[in-house]
């Protein structure tokens, strides 16, 4: 009697990890529609203890050690069937076509059309529709912002288990998280922030600014050594951060990381947008209230603001971000 072949899947994910998180829901949708197929993922050096949903192997691929197609001839013996490229750069595309898979889905553009088997086209133009919605229309399925959304399944022992070393987490805590990698332009000002906590601390929430080593010094002056609010920044790695923001009542942050992270938690969050586009990077996240003030001149998607004004973000007022925060938690 013939044994029918496992039929083996391979994803390519995004580099950064706000992209990560949402295409988390892509993800899943795979898993769903290939029930008994092997499903594993390719992620980079640093997001591999992520509690990401797979059925299979999660491939940790570090461009400072190897290349992209000696990574992919590396998988050639395992022999993937279809090899999902969600980034779009040459190099994943050039991955992908060295592991001599039989399928390499990706979009075209960036001199990488021949190396895709096949070829998918953008539906509309770049960034006029939701990341997600991109990247599921490489499944050719549809898609229901009701139904799918980006998810980090993990239960209450996981998170206990990665936060171990925190021994005296505040009762009910608030988290900030005041920073972006890209740039100025999605950075909220951290004179904002500051007063932001300064009306969180009158209603008695205790706040903990989180971040990278980089932010540390945001947070001091977020902080101020005021009573009940704590400087983080720099002090978690990536799966204590997943887990110090399940456990937060409330998340505030910038279009960034962090954010979302709190969406495929599905927790409550105050995402404060300025250079960025609602329409292509919003948190999915029934539990999310989105700040934004849609000028003429957004979203540019500039990282330094061309008109040095930075108008899209000092513009949105603490008091606006209270309110927004003050509505969540009377929910909660």
């Amino acid at each position: 009697m013939n044994s029918v072949k496992l039929q083996k899947i391979i994803i390519r994910t995004p580099n950064w990890l706000g992209d990560l998180m949402m295409a988390t829901a892509f993800i899943k949708a795979v898993l769903d529609s290939y029930p008994h197929a092997q499903v594993d993922l390719i992620v980079k050096s640093g997001f591999e203890k992520l509690p990401l949903p797979h059925r299979g192997r999660i491939w940790v691929f570090d461009k400072n050690r190897n290349s992209s197609g000696a990574f992919g001839k590396s998988l050639r013996a395992d022999e993937y069937d279809d090899f999902y490229i969600l980034p779009p750069s040459f190099s994943s595309a050039w991955m992908a076509f060295c592991s001599g898979s039989k399928k390499r889905i990706g979009y075209g553009g960036n001199l990488r059309n021949w190396l895709l088997r096949p070829v998918k086209h953008y539906e509309h133009s770049p960034r006029t529709q939701h990341l997600v919605k991109e990247y599921f229309s490489l499944l050719d399925m549809p898609f229901s912002f009701k139904r799918h959304f980006p998810k980090l399944d993990i239960s209450p022992e996981w998170v206990e288990n990665q936060l171990q070393g925190y021994k005296e987490l505040p009762e009910g805590y608030i988290a900030v998280a005041p920073g972006a990698i890209y740039g100025a332009a999605k950075q909220w000002p951290v004179q904002h922030y500051q007063a932001l906590v300064e009306l969180l601390r009158a209603h008695q929430y205790p706040i903990i600014v989180l971040g990278t080593e980089a932010d540390h010094e945001d947070g001091e002056t977020i902080c101020q050594q005021r009573e009940g609010v704590y400087n983080w920044c720099g002090k978690s790695s990536l799966t204590e951060l997943v887990a110090l923001l399940a456990k937060a009542r409330l998340l505030v942050s910038n279009d960034s990381g962090s954010m979302h992270i709190m969406a495929a938690l599905q927790r409550p969050q105050v995402a404060i947008f300025g250079s960025t586009s609602l329409t292509w990077t919003s948190p999915l996240n029934s539990s999310a209230h989105v700040v934004y003030l849609n000028l003429s001149c957004s979203p540019c998607f500039q990282r330094i603001c061309p008109y040095h004004h930075y108008d899209c973000l000092w513009k949105i007022t603490p008091e606006q971000v209270f309110q927004e925060a003050l509505s969540l938690l009377r929910k909660a």
